[in-house]
């Protein structure tokens, strides 16, 4: 007999964990320790959008020293497919549990094949290898065959060099060591798998920030030996998600922006936490606009600060003008920008007496509008719809500006109030106990976040902590400690890696416990 071949086909799951291209890559990374099995490739993780969208799902196989594990999901249909294939035994009854318990599953098809019945090679004894076979494979580490890297065992088997995420890692991943090489001599080579640890389970959610593995202090603050700097090793299989994780082990703005990443994570799966997107340096000209949209769209940012600028460039992108490259700056076509000017006159003098009443109305409202006008989504509509509530620091001085005032000369019943701008940014951000802040650039934003805190005892609102914050395009963080990361790369290069990485991380639309309020005696926006 060559050994047992397990099929399991379930249904009546929690769909949610069949669609979670993460959850599935960490269960399929854990799953061969759980049986006894010994990984030595993968998760490689691919995911299909069918014709059908019924038929689109993940696919995920690991490649075990004792044959294969593969799974196929299929979220919208509640049905997945997995194989089980093992040249050894392995207890049938716990790999059943531990896939069951995984994906909640209900009901379950289950069969059990021996395969390898004319089989007439070695037979595999307790530990899992004959001594020929544990011959053949030390001359294919010593042939090169198989990838191997030098490390110190003194250090890298330190518990003072580990994190406990470094720990959870290690006992996912390695160090593997082949039967007979000397301990602390080789390392199978790394996959990218995107070590999640403390998101799933108990800990879900939990505030408490588990540090990465670039991190050399603890939750508690106590001080750690500095962090080992891990090479990267090239995975054409990797995820963005799984990249940026490994790129926080390294060093310079490499390690930053996985620890940025990290750090964005943190506050999205926290539901107690506000996240303020705060935009100084205007970026959806230069091709963020529907990533912005996703952000919004999914919670990854519960209010958004954006400059004048900015929203008129979504707006002009939205109905369906493009920006080009001119020279080593961006610019909008004249035609473009006059079509701006038009929506705008035609939304301002159509709104009814009185529904414009606060910035927040405006932006709300023409949000509203431009979905039923504008052939694209844009980032005030997808705010609009999603509940996220937009701040201008520069409206006086903008397009928009000029345009409000234009429509006021023609009779347009329009009546903004800064100071009242100011205080709904002041109750959007105490809405909840903490506060994590994503900023690009430095400037106006900043500032009007920095005034709302400040005011937050006039309105006998309890400021919230300021847990950790992401900055970019700037060495400067807005605190002290691992968890206020400045990226000095730009926001053009960091924004569509960390949302994609974090779209892998955090799939699904992110609902904050506490409703973002916007103004006063107002209900909740979301």
């Amino acid at each position: 007999m060559f050994g047992p071949h397990l099929i399991i086909d379930g249904s009546c799951c929690d769909t949610r964990k069949l669609g979670d291209r993460i959850l599935v890559e960490q269960i399929l990374a854990e799953y061969p320790t759980a049986i006894g099995m010994t990984k030595i490739g993968g998760p490689y993780m691919f995911e299909y959008q069918a014709p059908d969208p019924a038929y689109s799902g993940i696919s995920g196989l690991v490649v075990i020293a004792e044959s294969h594990i593969a799974i196929h999901t299929f979220p919208e249909l509640d049905y997945f497919t997995m194989d089980v294939f093992s040249c050894k035994n392995f207890d049938i009854e716990k790999a059943i549990s531990f896939i069951r318990d995984a994906f909640d599953v209900k009901e379950m098809d289950r069969m059990l094949v021996q395969r390898g019945l004319s089989f007439r090679g070695p037979h595999h004894g307790e530990h899992g290898a004959t001594d020929e076979l544990i011959a053949a494979a030390e001359e294919r580490l010593a042939a090169g065959i198989v990838s191997k890297e030098t490390v110190d065992p003194a250090q890298y088997g330190s518990a003072d060099m580990r994190t406990e995420r470094d720990a959870a890692a290690a006992r996912r991943a390695g160090p593997t060591l082949l039967p007979g090489a000397d301990a602390g001599h080789m390392l199978w080579p790394q996959y990218g798998v995107t070590p999640d640890y403390g998101s799933y389970g108990a800990a879900a959610g939990a505030h408490t920030h588990v540090p990465s593995r670039a991190s050399g202090v603890l939750a508690s603050g106590a001080e750690q030996a500095p962090a080992v700097i891990e090479a990267v090793q090239v995975n054409p299989t990797a995820s963005v998600s799984g990249l940026l994780d490994k790129l926080s082990t390294t060093g310079g703005q490499a390690r930053r922006l996985g620890q940025a990443l990290a750090s964005w994570e943190s506050l999205a799966r926290d539901p107690d936490t506000t996240i303020a997107l705060a935009l100084s340096t205007p970026v959806i000209a230069a091709g963020m606009r529907e990533l912005l949209v996703f952000a919004v769209e999914h919670r990854y940012a519960d209010l958004v600060i954006a400059s004048s600028e900015d929203l008129a460039a979504d707006v002009y992108e939205a109905l369906g003008f493009t920006h080009v490259m001119d020279g080593d700056g961006v610019s909008a076509s004249a035609k473009g920008v006059e079509r701006v000017r038009s929506a705008m006159a035609a939304f301002l003098d159509g709104s009814e007496p009185g529904s414009i009443g606060s910035a927040a109305d405006l932006w709300r409202g023409l949000g509203a509008w431009l979905a039923q006008h504008a052939p694209r989504k844009g980032v005030l509509q997808a705010a609009a719809a999603a509940g996220v509530p937009l701040f201008v620091p520069d409206l006086a001085s903008g397009l928009f500006g000029t345009l409000l005032l234009e429509a006021r000369s023609r009779g347009a019943a329009v009546t903004l109030d800064p100071a009242e701008d100011s205080l709904a940014l002041a109750r959007a951000v105490c809405g909840t106990p903490r506060l994590g802040i994503v900023r690009v650039g430095e400037g106006p934003a900043d500032a009007l976040v920095a005034q709302a805190r400040d005011i937050a005892s006039s309105l006998d609102l309890a400021e919230p902590t300021l847990t950790r914050s992401v900055s970019l395009g700037t060495s400067r963080a807005l605190g002290a400690g691992e968890w206020h990361v400045a990226l000095a790369a730009d926001a053009t290069l960091a924004l569509p890696l960390m949302v994609t990485g974090l779209a892998q991380r955090v799939p699904g639309v992110r609902r904050p416990a506490t409703p973002i309020v916007a103004k006063a005696q107002e209900p909740a926006l979301a």
